[in-house]
């Protein structure tokens, strides 16, 4: 899965993991027919990664008009079959007219005595480009490449599902057991909790192979990831 959900130099879609499921979250600077092409490109396995039993749609302040949220519905969500518990907005008009829709429009009450057990994941449907940074206190899943020039920080561990050219840095908050996941390494340097390597090259081993990286006995130990 390495399409990339967003249009160049512009935020694409984000998804995020909580405790009841997917947090689908709209940028306010996408036309329509942008926004409902890369909403209906991201693919249906994205949504079953974290727990829970269904998405939140979270427009933010973007204004929704009645045929637009139309389209999402008739374009996507009964397409897909999705499940959404809620229609978010913290523009007005938006606000309202999804409610006298029908929809939900608050958050989703969390499941009693399940606080402790939300999932803290952030998945990114987008390459990062040059110059990009992206910081989250849990895991990180990234549907696209990192390319030379971007960073990616997280306080857990990190999976890059297409080439991985930037610097990574898991376990950045000194997070213990941690890992690092690509379906090609191509870094120059990496960083593993307090641990800094930056002598990779094209004579090692597992250049642009799918691996898993792990740091053990104070170094960091690199394992074929078979995909299956």
């Amino acid at each position: 899965m390495n399409t990339e959900y967003n249009d160049a130099g512009s935020a694409g879609i984000q998804l995020k993991g909580t405790n009841f499921g997917i947090r689908v979250v709209f940028p306010d600077d996408q036309a329509d027919d942008d926004l409902l092409r890369m909403f209906a490109a991201i693919p249906e396995k994205a949504y079953i990664l974290p727990i829970g039993k269904g998405i939140v749609l979270d427009f933010q302040a973007r204004a929704c008009s009645e045929r637009f949220v139309s389209r999402i519905l008739r374009e996507v969500v009964w397409p897909k079959k999705l499940n959404v518990l809620a229609w978010l907005a913290s523009e007005k008009d938006t606000s309202e007219r999804l409610k006298g829709a029908g929809f939900h429009v608050t958050e989703p009450e969390p499941e009693r005595g399940n606080a402790a057990a939300e999932p803290k994941r952030l998945i990114l449907n987008h390459s990062l480009r040059s110059g990009q940074h992206e910081e989250y206190g849990g895991d990180v899943i990234l549907v696209g490449h990192l390319n030379d020039g971007a960073e990616l920080f997280a306080g857990g561990s990190v999976f890059v599902l297409g080439r991985m050219k930037g610097l990574v840095h898991a376990g950045c908050n000194g997070t213990d057991g941690v890992c690092v996941v690509t379906s090609s390494f191509e870094a120059r340097q990496l960083r593993v909790g307090d641990k800094l390597c930056d002598q990779f090259g094209y004579d090692m081993k597992w250049w642009k192979k799918p691996v898993i990286i792990t740091l053990e006995d104070d170094g960091l130990l690199f394992r074929e990831w078979a995909e299956s």
